[in-house]
């Protein structure tokens, strides 16, 4: 690959969220990429960019019509179809070269019956990367925030993102992928942290970049927000050094072959 690709796929994975750069890294020179569960089209479009032909695929046309426009203004060509992953996926076997999904398939009703439908219509020896939240003890950056609205506001208020974690240890996630039938699979953490100055800008950043913590805080009185901002506070305070919160984020990234 020239220098000029290497660097241009630097400067979009700078861009992309947690654990899409690994996810580029693992799929990388596939010529026809599927993206799962593609969102607004972030990684979507940094695939096409790195030089895959990619097909995006969501159930929300909504999240469908953001990567359209973000395709548009990344100067990038995609197609993106509106599908569901728990129905059997809408293209003849071997379409595709490698497949990725990010955040996806913890929310699968039946995660081995998608990655097999993955397995389908990806060529033989084809690649899958899948990445998915750890467990919630290893993502406090989520789980001490939701912990504090439940302890303030209830239990009901909290009953959010049941699917966080889910398939979130490394061995659990890399037998759901043997269990569809993949080989060499290798499942390994992803480590970072969320960095802020103290607890009530780890509560607004997450208002304002996480659908579930917006909903909550957009119906907060200043007393109910003034609580939960306390209590976070005090659930972070552990990871308090030199005067900020860094508090760890952790993903599962597994890679296999078809």
């Amino acid at each position: 690959m020239s220098d000029a690709v290497d660097a241009e796929r630097g400067a979009v994975t700078e861009q992309l969220p947690f654990g899409a750069a690994e996810l580029l890294s693992a799929v990388a020179g596939a010529g026809r990429v599927l993206d799962l569960g593609c969102g607004s089209g972030r990684l979507t479009v940094a695939l096409a960019r790195a030089g895959a032909t990619v097909t995006g695929v969501d159930t929300s046309r909504e999240r469908l019509e953001q990567a359209r426009r973000r395709a548009g203004e990344g100067g990038v060509e995609l197609q993106l179809v509106e599908a569901d992953m728990d129905e059997p996926l809408p293209f003849e076997d071997g379409s595709f070269d490698a497949a990725t999904n990010r955040l996806a398939l913890m929310a699968a009703a039946a995660p081995a019956a998608t990655l097999r439908e993955l397995r389908r219509v990806v060529v033989a020896d084809g690649r899958i990367a899948t990445v998915i939240w750890a467990s919630l003890d290893r993502n406090p950056w989520f789980s001490a925030p939701r912990e504090a609205i439940a302890a303030v506001l209830g239990g009901e208020r909290a009953s959010f993102a049941r699917a966080f974690g889910k398939l979130g240890d490394p061995a659990e996630a890399a037998d759901v992928h043997r269990a569809a039938g993949m080989r060499d699979v290798e499942a390994t953490l992803l480590r970072e942290h969320a960095s802020a100055a103290d607890a009530a800008e780890h509560w607004e950043r997450l208002a304002q970049e996480n659908g579930h913590f917006r909903r909550v805080a957009e119906a907060l009185t200043e007393a109910e927000r003034e609580a939960v901002v306390t209590d976070v506070a005090a659930r972070l305070e552990p990871y308090r050094t030199a005067g900020s919160i860094h508090v760890p984020r952790t993903l599962v990234l597994v890679t296999a072959r078809c």
